[in-house]
């Protein structure tokens, strides 16, 4: 997995949120997730369908997964619910997401450093949060030893994504970590300006990659 920037959107709605969107992938966004807990089916299709249809193969959905297959989206996120709660429904919803659609990107979410080294399902990334004090939850801190942290992610056979109080600042100590990128929210919604501290912290991003690998 080549080492990548994603944003997920914030829960609730924000006011131009597809304009913002649709400047986010016009400026390099390469994977948006969408995460709206409480929308309803045709709410979240009616959500993607006023984003650029050109940018839907860079989408990935949190709920009504089903939609991923119509609207030719590029995966489906499995939350701690899905796989715990509903999993028999998501084990199904899968195998036919995954029929119709052999290269669907399937991702999930973990919360400590020992959940690195579980068994691989065949997640195309996971992420792991919180790695810092999140930014977009009051009082969801982080709670990880670095050293535990940089074992972990030397031995993971998972793609890991480094989410929870990720901005401009914290670039430096994500690529030290050793993560295969990072996943921002707060720094870009709680933001007077989401698209220019898209680019700042995206031109940062693709520096410190051609600094590692010269």
């Amino acid at each position: 997995m080549n080492s990548t920037i994603i944003v997920l959107s914030d829960t609730k709605d924000v006011v131009d949120e597809h304009e913002v969107i649709n400047q986010l992938f016009e400026n390099g966004l390469e994977i948006l997730h969408i995460r709206k807990p409480k929308y309803s089916t045709q709410e979240l299709r009616t959500y993607i369908e006023k984003i650029n249809k050109n940018y839907r193969d860079r989408i990935v959905i949190h709920s009504h997964h089903e939609l991923c297959v119509p609207l030719k989206l590029k995966g489906i996120h499995l939350t701690e619910r899905h796989r715990k709660k509903n999993f028999f429904r998501s084990w199904f919803m899968m195998q036919w997401i995954k029929f119709k659609r052999p290269d669907i990107a399937i991702t999930a979410s973990y919360h400590s450093p020992n959940s690195l080294l579980k068994h691989n399902p065949g997640y195309t990334y996971i992420f792991l949060s919180p790695i810092f004090d999140s930014i977009s939850k009051i009082g969801y801190k982080n709670t990880f030893n670095d050293e535990t942290l940089q074992v972990a992610l030397k031995k993971t056979t998972f793609n890991v994504i480094a989410l929870g109080g990720v901005d401009y600042s914290k670039l430096e100590k994500v690529k030290e970590f050793g993560f295969k990128g990072c996943a921002l929210v707060g720094s870009i919604w709680h933001t007077q300006s989401p698209v220019a501290e898209f680019i700042k912290i995206f031109d940062k991003w693709k520096l410190l990659e051609n600094t590692v690998s010269a």
